[in-house]
């Protein structure tokens, strides 16, 4: 997918769950089918102020998967990256490269306040290791 002209309306996805709380997939590709026929430019996997805090990278890396499948490169997947520690935001960022995100959505870590240095040094070390957008 060329990241060249991203434009226009990118959700972030909710990640639905079934009962014995495991991720819910026939939910979130009935989501992501609706989005897309509604118009979307792209999208965007484990959002902040959902439970992409609570989902941990395994699973986020299957909801990518899942979601690169669904949407056959018409559109860009994102991946969510706010963890708290900078090596697990590295690993995910690069499991995240190895399979098919298109781009990162980077935020600091949430459960700490960063001064400025400490979060361009976390923005940082992730850019150096994966050469997503």
């Amino acid at each position: 997918m060329s990241t060249n002209k991203w434009e226009g309306v990118f959700p972030a996805m909710l990640t639905p769950f079934t009962a014995d709380d495991k991720i819910d997939f026939a939910l979130f590709e009935k989501n992501v089918k609706a989005q897309v026929e509604a118009g979307i430019e792209g999208l965007i996997l484990g959002g902040s102020l959902g439970e992409g805090s609570t989902l941990d990278s395994e699973e986020k890396i299957q909801l990518l998967v899942y979601a690169v499948e669904i949407v056959k490169g018409k559109i860009p997947v994102v991946l969510t990256i706010a963890e708290q520690a900078t090596k697990v935001a590295v690993q995910l960022a690069k499991d995240a490269e190895k399979n098919g995100a298109d781009g990162l959505m980077i935020l600091p870590p949430m459960r700490y306040k960063a001064d400025d240095r400490e979060t361009v040094e976390y923005f940082k070390a992730i850019a150096a290791e994966t050469p997503l957008p």
